[in-house]
């Protein structure tokens, strides 16, 4: 499990250590043992720095990876795989889509995504709530007519 507690932002061309956005921003994240595996390896060869950051990159004038070139390495890598292309926020969203569609609860998923309330969460995937409330109906008439 990672814990998230500290974000790195650019605050007119100077790099600081924040404070996370919301208080529910700071969160323990379940993931499997392979991704686990995968951010160990990771964490292994990612040079030693004095702020702790988890994706540093020395090479960088503030240190860290910036969104517009993880997004650059990101289109390169899925247009070598001839995927359709995707932004890293755009993971994100799929990610919480999936678990919707899996049928995981809107308050694990807004605890999961960092969302200070459901509320949050609730008005950014409405499209899906929406979609499944339907599947929900059928699925409530089916169970109640084999009773």
């Amino acid at each position: 499990m990672k814990y998230i507690k500290k974000c790195y932002c650019k605050n007119y061309c100077k790099h600081q250590k924040l404070k996370t956005k919301t208080e529910s921003s700071n969160r323990i994240i379940k993931i499997d043992k392979v991704t686990m595996s995968l951010f160990n390896h990771f964490f292994e060869v990612t040079p030693e720095n004095i702020h702790k950051l988890v994706f540093y990159n020395p090479a960088s004038k503030y240190k860290v990876f910036s969104n517009t070139g993880v997004n650059k390495a990101l289109k390169k890598i899925l247009r070598e795989l001839q995927i359709e292309e995707i932004s890293i926020h755009g993971l994100r969203h799929s990610h919480a889509s999936i678990l919707f569609y899996k049928g995981i609860s809107v308050q694990y998923i807004s605890e999961r995504l960092g969302h200070a309330d459901v509320d949050t969460t609730i008005r950014i995937y409405t499209h899906l709530i929406k979609e499944l409330r339907e599947e929900d109906e059928n699925n409530t008439v089916n169970i109640l007519a084999a009773l």
